[in-house]
């Protein structure tokens, strides 16, 4: 799953999102309107109401997928809401990055059940941090019961952990049924209690929704259910556009200006599974053999980790500094796209990355790993490169061979870009997801 970025030498800025608020209940009833199937509550044929509750809205791949099904969803026949747990924090949301205003640009209002982040700076291991997690997970079933009874929803769209979590129960007590989201098998703190709770919530959703069938089967598995109903629907994307020029936008991230420079990015959030120091290390051996390449590892950095900070010492240590840029980027991912000549993900755990499928949409050449679901997405020299994970040899390989034969990286990226095409637009994901939410409403 993947993370756009902030401009370089500057700390990103998160701006207020006027087109969220904190969850007040009303008593004002929703009109129907004709829909041409039936719900589960009434004969009346009106609109699907389904709410889609995730824990808070950082760069990544499912909030993404989200804002693209907010964006397209047919709005004459389902009357679609987002809801966060969490609230806009200035201090977190500049340090990881958020999609609010992507939100609020495309019209998309957010509906906040006002929580905040109480466990920062404690220990896992304090009683004080359970105690808050406790106390925020009974206050947020609440507050989202609330919001389901007023609004009248008739299908719970539960993503990743904590929005698991709450949908889960809150669907259980008001009785309505829930489809859940996830990427692979997710684990939340203390693992005592996951290891027992975890499985009834997946258990307990009307449908699982993942989007490769490697993590779908690892999800049955959990369950200890090979019946269980996990339906696979890939991500959809549109092609990501920009108006800023290449040569600015090198410039502006800190890229060596001279045109002859091709540029090698990950596009990713700075996590050790994402497999950046790999990149680094592959980026050692291509700058022996070739000078006019520069790399580019964009993203935020995850909560406290160090790891970003571990990287720009590795990149010092391997002499390559100059020419490797890390840094995140506030703006349109666009913008980023714009100055890539090869895409690269060497990650160590993923299910169908979202930034593959941006390279593809584009007709960049990628070299992936085959992690995940991956493989289904990228024929080896077909579509792609396909490199072991962890082999940063085999992985300047697959760099070499693109920089130095650019009728192969020209075949490559315009044959994923019809890949693309056949699989992983957002009409695509769309019209599957209102398929199933269809089907789960009239059950």
């Amino acid at each position: 799953m993947t993370c756009p970025a902030a401009s370089a030498g500057t700390s990103p800025t998160c701006r207020g999102f006027s087109g969220s608020d904190s969850f007040r209940p009303t008593r004002s009833a929703r009109a129907c309107t004709i829909f041409s199937g039936t719900t589960r509550r009434s004969n009346m044929k009106r609109r699907i109401r389904i709410v889609s509750l995730i824990n808070e809205l950082l760069f990544g791949g499912d909030e993404n997928r989200l804002l693209s099904f907010s964006r397209t969803v047919n709005a004459e026949h389902f009357d679609h809401h987002v809801v966060c747990v969490k609230k806009p924090n200035h201090d977190f949301d500049s340090r990881n990055g958020t999609m609010r205003k992507l939100y609020a640009d495309a019209g998309i209002h957010v509906t906040d059940l006002g929580e905040g982040y109480p466990n920062i700076g404690i220990r896992r291991a304090n009683p004080v941090a359970a105690l808050n997690r406790s106390v925020m997970l009974t206050r947020t079933v609440a507050s989202f019961c609330r919001f389901i009874r007023e609004k009248r929803i008739d299908v719970i769209d539960a993503h990743l952990g904590s929005g698991s979590l709450v949908g889960a129960i809150s669907g259980a007590l008001m009785r309505v049924p829930v489809t859940i989201t996830t990427y692979q098998v997710e684990q939340w703190d203390p693992l005592w209690l996951w290891r027992r709770v975890h499985p009834v919530v997946l258990r307990g959703a009307a449908a699982v929704i993942t989007d490769s069938e490697r993590c779908a089967q690892e999800v049955k598995s959990f369950m200890r259910r090979p019946e269980a109903r996990v339906e696979v629907i890939p991500n959809g994307i549109e092609p990501p556009s920009t108006s800023r020029a290449r040569a600015e936008m090198r410039k502006a991230i800190g890229l060596p200006e001279d045109p002859r420079i091709r540029i090698v990015a990950q596009i990713a959030t700075l996590l050790s599974t994402k497999g950046q120091d790999v990149l680094l290390e592959a980026a050692r051996i291509v700058l022996d053999r070739e000078s006019h390449v520069a790399f580019l590892l964009l993203g935020y950095r995850r909560g406290g980790s160090s790891y970003a900070d571990d990287l720009e010492r590795q990149a010092r240590r391997l002499g390559i500094s100059d020419r490797v840029r890390i840094c995140a980027y506030p703006g349109t991912i666009g913008d980023v796209w714009s100055v890539v000549d090869i895409h690269t993900h060497p990650t160590q755990l993923d299910s169908l990355p979202q930034a593959i499928m941006e390279a593809m949409s584009l007709g960049l050449p990628s070299i992936v790993t085959t992690v995940g679901g991956i493989p289904t997405m990228v024929d080896h020299d077909r579509t792609g490169l396909i490199v072991p994970p962890r082999d940063p040899v085999a992985l300047a390989e697959g760099l070499l061979r693109l920089l130095r034969e650019p009728e192969t990286a020209s075949r490559l990226g315009r044959a994923a870009r019809d890949r693309y095409r056949q699989r992983y637009t957002t009409a695509a994901m769309t019209s599957a997801l209102e398929n199933l939410f269809a089907g789960v409403a009239a059950a």
